[in-house]
């Protein structure tokens, strides 16, 4: 699509939390521009910022992925366009009938809702929910709404464990005493109200198995703090709920992943923010995060020799997509990590610190590297 630089249909300036009413009013704001451009005999278009990785840049001074100010058109009078003009306008309404209704669906939920056959043609509005999935995101991003606040959630992924206790859809709970397993973090969580938080800081664990030996360890209570799994990849629910206990509770934010170019680079997604949801890095990204491991280092200090793995070329290929992002480049320290993994040509995974003990991570490797504050940026 072509770069613009006015808007056709005006878009409301930014802000955090909305209310259903203020994302209401936006909705009707973003159809009356159309339909003033209709009635003006205008063909009617409208702007959405240009979510590409050639738009999207690193600030430094702020630490996170922004979006930068390229803009293309979506315009009706145009071929090319005419079909994303069309389920842009279709999922605004959706998303508006659901709010009314106060409704919330899945993103799935969304696609079916809306998968019908346009009248008298043999034209679907959406053929997969990739296509929804897209035009979606191009409306949050350009409305900026939250894809939550539009009432469509993401499916929930990771679990909390610690002394806070929660409040949401008028149902109070306390985050421990759940056995081996904490509170499933849904998609949506701009309605939690936290009730109570007893915390020092919030350990955000890649591995749900790691996650679920600290739990058995007691290690939230040796530790004094929050324990957080993504289960992998943190979800953008839980990197939300990890900036709004971040932002409410000035909790400290320190990261204990595998030590390989995949577990950095989940680490970076919630530090910096990630490309894809680059324009909300703000509501996303944890600037202030601090890693604890594992890293190259821990190696040689806690004798893993016997236990790392040898890198495999897809992970070598993904160190040297690595050290040339602006967001590692910018860091020293890990740069050295990252040379230091393509010499030594291993890894290393949280789950190499049982070969000590199964009690080695909660009663050594952690309370030793986070009281000396071992980290890196």
């Amino acid at each position: 699509m072509p770069e613009v630089s006015d808007p056709k249909a005006d878009l409301k300036p930014k802000a955090h939390r909305l209310t259903d009413e203020q994302s209401i009013a936006r909705l009707k704001d973003f159809g009356m521009g159309l339909r003033n451009q209709i009635e003006t005999n205008e063909p009617p278009a409208f702007n959405v910022p240009t979510r590409t990785k050639s738009n999207i840049y690193f600030n430094e001074r702020d630490l996170m992925l922004e979006l930068g100010k390229k803009k293309s058109s979506r315009r009706f009078m145009n071929v090319a366009h005419l079909r994303k003009f069309m389920q842009s306008t279709v999922v605004a309404a959706a998303c508006q009938e659901y709010m009314k209704q106060s409704r919330t669906v899945a993103k799935r939920e969304l696609y079916y809702n809306l998968k019908w056959t346009l009248p008298g043609t043999h034209e679907n509005v959406f053929e997969d929910d990739t296509e929804s999935g897209q035009v979606l995101d191009d409306l949050e991003c350009s409305l900026d709404i939250l894809r939550e606040q539009l009432h469509v959630n993401a499916k929930g992924r990771g679990s909390i464990y610690g002394d806070i206790d929660l409040k949401q859809l008028g149902d109070e709970f306390s985050c421990k005493g759940l056995g081996r397993g904490g509170w499933l973090i849904p998609g949506n969580v701009e309605d939690v109200e936290v009730l109570n938080c007893n915390a020092d800081y919030i350990l955000a664990i890649e591995n749900d198995a790691m996650f679920s030996r600290l739990i058995e360890e007691k290690a939230w209570k040796r530790l004094g703090c929050l324990l957080v799994t993504g289960e992998g990849m943190f979800p953008r629910g839980v990197r939300r709920f990890i900036k709004i206990l971040q932002e409410k509770k000035n909790l400290p934010v320190i990261v204990f992943n595998d030590g390989d170019p995949w577990g950095w680079y989940i680490y970076s997604v919630l530090k910096y923010g990630s490309i894809e949801l680059a324009h909300l890095s703000n509501r996303y990204a944890v600037p202030k995060s601090k890693f604890v491991g594992m890293t190259m280092d821990d190696i040689d200090t806690y004798g893993l020799q016997k236990v790392t793995e040898k890198l495999k070329d897809i992970d070598r290929k993904k160190i040297r997509e690595e050290m040339e992002y602006p967001w590692f480049k910018h860091s020293p320290e890990w740069m050295k990590q990252l040379k230091l993994m393509s010499e030594k040509g291993v890894r290393l995974e949280q789950q190499a610190l049982a070969s000590k003990s199964l009690q080695f991570v909660a009663e050594k490797y952690l309370p030793e590297k986070i009281e000396k504050q071992d980290f890196l940026p």
